[in-house]
């Protein structure tokens, strides 16, 4: 009986770094993208406010179209076809952005990869969940965030080598990654391969406590506001633009939010499992010191405003989602991601018009993200009790 739990751990394990692999090729295609649309964006003609009006909108209807695809998931159990459809329209929308000519076409198709990533990711969520080992869930997030955060490194990375010897090249490093977004896809197809010849009996894996559905509405209300008021790494990046930084520097000071995410998202998630939800309130506290930095108005703070967005999305990538992983039923647990992202997303929406409202009032900046912390932290306290 031990030598099968082992071999079922195992076989758990084998799938979450396969998936891994597929998030690495993934945020290679779609965040080495996202470290240049903001100076795109601002090439083509379009302001902070537009900008912070995009991301914002395609980010809330990238998370909110999760409460339907993990309904839908639950529903009909068919975790991975929904998966494969969500890759397909995420990682393609990338490639295409080398054939628009204006920030119209632009924002449809930045629009176009945010949704095609929210419908994958409750599935896939449930699947990381359940293939963990019994009381390992932060463990199984982190080791899928690590490698993910990889891809997230290496595409700014590659990104940054282009603009470097092909100042303003924009199109033509979009489509460059046309090849690891095919490598993405191709990947996931041997991830299914794995778990449909393994027939892997995957885990409940649920703590042997509950959170009430009373208390998961305030946990999801609380990241909600907490994401509200983060100030997202696209404005820096967009300031950055704006302010005079060498072209090819942008992708970098992107390429260091991506690795402080991948770091400290391998590191509270794997505390997770020792010490407890009580890690999200980490994230809370690091959200305030963001834009302090970016008081400074100095590149040097530019790196250390990325630095803190990469370590607050760290914890919110693996210690929040462990929390609902570890602690809501097996059969509610599609559902329970897909309505906890749709909140988080909309906290998205309102960070991205309020801070792009407020893009050059520093000082207002730095109150209301004070503010929205401190408010989701009493929240937070209130959910968990």
């Amino acid at each position: 009986m031990a030598k099968t739990n082992k071999s079922k751990i195992r076989k758990g394990t084998i799938l979450i770094i396969i998936i891994g692999i597929v998030s690495l090729f993934g945020d290679f295609t779609y965040e080495g993208a996202r470290s240049i649309i903001p100076q795109y964006f601002a090439a083509l003609g379009g302001s902070a406010l537009l900008l912070g009006a995009v991301l914002g909108i395609s980010e809330f209807a990238g998370y909110a179209v999760r409460i339907l695809s993990g309904r839908l998931a639950d529903k009909t159990r068919h975790y991975w076809g929904i998966i494969f459809f969500g890759y397909a329209v995420n990682l393609f929308a990338v490639p295409l952005l080398a054939f628009t000519g204006n920030y119209i076409e632009a924002a449809i198709l930045i629009f176009m990869e945010r949704l095609g990533r929210g419908i994958r990711v409750p599935p896939r969520d449930y699947v990381i969940s359940n293939a963990a080992a019994k009381g390992k869930v932060g463990r199984a997030f982190a080791i899928e965030e690590g490698l993910d955060q990889t891809g997230a490194i290496i595409g700014p990375l590659a990104m940054a080598i282009i603009l470097f010897y092909r100042s303003g090249a924009y199109r033509f490093a979009f489509s460059v990654l046309a090849l690891p977004a095919v490598s993405a896809f191709l990947v996931l197809i041997v991830a299914y391969g794995y778990y449909g010849r393994k027939k892997l009996n995957l885990a409940t894996n649920s703590t042997g406590k509950r959170m009430s559905s009373r208390n998961f509405i305030l946990y999801s209300v609380a990241i909600a506001i907490s994401a509200a008021g983060l100030y997202q790494t696209a404005f820096v990046l967009y300031g950055a633009s704006g302010s005079g930084v060498t072209p090819y520097i942008i992708p970098i000071i992107f390429l260091v939010a991506m690795a402080s995410e991948g770091a400290f998202g391998f590191v509270f998630g794997t505390l997770y499992d020792k010490m407890g939800r009580n890690l999200v309130y980490a994230g809370m506290f690091l959200a305030i010191l963001i834009p302090l930095f970016l008081l400074g108005k100095s590149i040097g703070f530019l790196f250390i405003a990325a630095l803190l967005f990469g370590a607050v999305t760290g914890v919110q990538d693996t210690v929040m989602r462990a929390v609902v992983g570890s602690m809501i039923p097996p059969k509610k647990r599609g559902s329970a991601f897909g309505i906890f992202n749709t909140f988080y997303g909309f906290g998205l929406l309102v960070s991205g018009v309020a801070i792009g409202y407020l893009f050059y009032s520093a000082y207002y900046i730095v109150a209301y993200v004070f503010v929205l912390q401190i408010l989701s932290v009493a929240i937070l306290r209130k959910s968990f009790r």
